[in-house]
């Protein structure tokens, strides 16, 4: 009886020793999947994040370009309207200036 319960220890250890070696097989696969996946969704990621900054580059360039646009358009509405002949025109019509009389220039000292 000696002899059966000793390999039928033997046996069980085997088993034992069998079902951890497929365990750490198992558990190291699943590391290699999970560092894998890890992997290949941080590059997708990290690409897909590099289109989403160049469009919103596109996007800013194309305002800075309408910005310019305007810019140069009200320093041409600007100069206009600091035009003398324009700003005399404005003061003789809608405010019926005239030039001065002789007598109204007063030199100061």
């Amino acid at each position: 009886m000696p002899m059966e319960i000793t390999a039928g220890i033997k046996v069980k250890r085997k088993e034992r020793e069998a079902f951890r070696g497929g365990l750490r097989d198992f558990v190291l696969a699943l590391l290699v999947v999970v560092l894998v996946g890890s992997a290949v969704f941080m590059t997708a990621w990290r690409r897909v994040a590099f289109i989403g900054v160049g469009y919103e580059i596109k996007q800013l360039e194309e305002l800075e370009s309408r910005y310019l646009h305007l810019q140069r358009e009200l320093e041409i509405e600007k100069a206009m309207l600091e035009s003398p002949e324009r700003i005399e025109k404005a003061a003789r019509t809608r405010l019926g200036l005239t030039d001065p009389e002789p007598g109204q220039i007063r030199t100061l000292r």
